[in-house]
C-alpha cells in the first residue's frame, strides 16, 4: 500500500489534460496557528487527503501545534443492498494517514441520513455540479457537528475557533483554481456558535507533486489507484469523468447494478450525457 502506484505518471498526465489552468491563481496565505483552537483535516482516504495530512501535520509539528490536529473521515454508509457507497478500505487508509503522524482519528456519519444512498433516494435526483447536496449534507454538516463536539471537549469559555483543512487543488478544475487558500467557512455559526476557517494547504500542488509527497514520506494510498482509478470519490459519482466511471464499474459491477436499478426507478439520468446502463455496457466491453 505504501508504494507509488504504477498509474501515477499517467494519472498526472490525464488530470492535467482535463481542466485548463487559469493564468492567475489566488496567492497562498499563511495559516495562523495561534488563532485556532483545533485544526480538523477532512480525509476521504484519497491521495490528496494523504498529502494534506502530511502538509498540515508537518507545519503543525514545526509550530509546536501538533496537539491541535484531528483527522476526520465522514462515513457515507451503505446502499439498501449493503454495498458501501465509498471505496472499501478508504476508511482504513484515512486511519493509516492519521496513525503515520500520531494524531487522533475520528469517524462520523450523518445523524439525519443513514447513508448518502438514502439521501439520494429521498431527494429523487442525483447530485450534480449545481446541487452538491452529497457534500453539504453528508460531509459539511457532519464536519460542523464534529467541530462542535471537539469544541465541547476542550471546555473553552467561548465558542471554538477551528481550522478545517481540505485537499482541494487548483489543477482539478477552473472553479477550484479560483478558491482562496484561506477563508471563512460556511460552518461558521450565526451569532457565537463557532468560527471555522477553510484551509487548502495543497491548493497549488500538481498531481505529480502529490504523488511525490507520498513516495518521499511513505504515505499509504488506496489500491484503487493501482487498479487504474485517477480519483477516489464515491465509487459511483455523477461528477466523475466517464472514463473513471467505466473503470469503477468494471471493479464494482454489483454496486453499479444497484445504482442502475435506482436510475430506472427514479426516472432521472445519472449524468446528462450517459446513463448507468450505458456505463455498465461499456464496462463489460
Amino acid at each position: 500500500m505504501r508504494n507509488l502506484p504504477p498509474c501515477a505518471a499517467t494519472c498526472a498526465a490525464a488530470q492535467l489534460q482535463r481542466p485548463a489552468r487559469p493564468s492567475a491563481r489566488p496567492e497562498t496565505a499563511e495559516f495562523d496557528w495561534d488563532a485556532h483552537d483545533i485544526v480538523i483535516i477532512g480525509d476521504s482516504g484519497g491521495k490528496d487527503s494523504g498529502a494534506t495530512v502530511h502538509e498540515v501535520c508537518t507545519q503543525a509539528d514545526a509550530a509546536g501545534q501538533l496537539h491541535k490536529i484531528r483527522v476526520l473521515h465522514c462515513d457515507l454508509g451503505r446502499t439498501t443492498r449493503g454495498h458501501l457507497v465509498e471505496w472499501p478500505g478508504a476508511l482504513e487508509v484515512a486511519r493509516a494517514h492519521a496513525e503515520l503522524y500520531g494524531v487522533p482519528f475520528a469517524v462520523r456519519r450523518s445523524t439525519r441520513w443513514n447513508s448518502l444512498w438514502h439521501r439520494i433516494r429521498s431527494h429523487g435526483r442525483w447530485p450534480g455540479h449545481f446541487a452538491r447536496y452529497c457534500t453539504s449534507d453528508l460531509k459539511t454538516a457532519v464536519g460542523r457537528d464534529y467541530v462542535d463536539e471537539v469544541g465541547a471537549e476542550l471546555q473553552l469559555s467561548r465558542p471554538p475557533r477551528a481550522g478545517y483543512a481540505m485537499g482541494m487543488r487548483a489543477e482539478e478544475s477552473a472553479a477550484r483554481a479560483k478558491k482562496p487558500t484561506i477563508e471563512r467557512h460556511r460552518m461558521t455559526g450565526k451569532g457565537t456558535l463557532r468560527t471555522v476557517t477553510t484551509w487548502l494547504p495543497i491548493h497549488q500542488l500538481s498531481t505529480e507533486q502529490v504523488w511525490k509527497i507520498h513516495r518521499d514520506n511513505a504515505i499509504p494510498h488506496h489500491q484503487a489507484y493501482d487498479q487504474g482509478m485517477r480519483r477516489l470519490s464515491c465509487r459511483a459519482c455523477p461528477l466523475a469523468h466517464t472514463d473513471d466511471l467505466i473503470r469503477s464499474a468494471q471493479l464494482n459491477p454489483e454496486l453499479f447494478g444497484e445504482y442502475a436499478d435506482a436510475e430506472t426507478a427514479m426516472g432521472q439520468p445519472f449524468k446528462t450525457n450517459i446513463t448507468l446502463r450505458e456505463i455498465l455496457e461499456r464496462a463489460r466491453s
